[in-house]
């Protein structure tokens, strides 16, 4: 969300593991909110559907 409030092009990757499974996994997440997930494990991943052109909040852990 960062890369969006400040118009930059960012991407994350985490490297974990499942807590359920135990299974490998490795998550990126880029400014655009796709995400995508490489290893065994399927997690659930949330990609809150905000409305960047009305946001006025001063960060978006206030928002919720």
């Amino acid at each position: 969300m960062q890369g969006r409030l400040f118009r930059q092009t960012l991407e994350v990757e985490i490297t974990t593991h499942c807590a359920h499974c135990a299974q490998p996994m490795k998550l990126n997440v880029d400014s655009e909110l796709k995400a995508r997930v490489d290893g065994e494990a399927n997690p659930l991943v949330f990609e809150p559907n905000v409305d960047w052109t009305g946001f006025a909040e001063a960060n978006i852990i206030r928002a919720y």
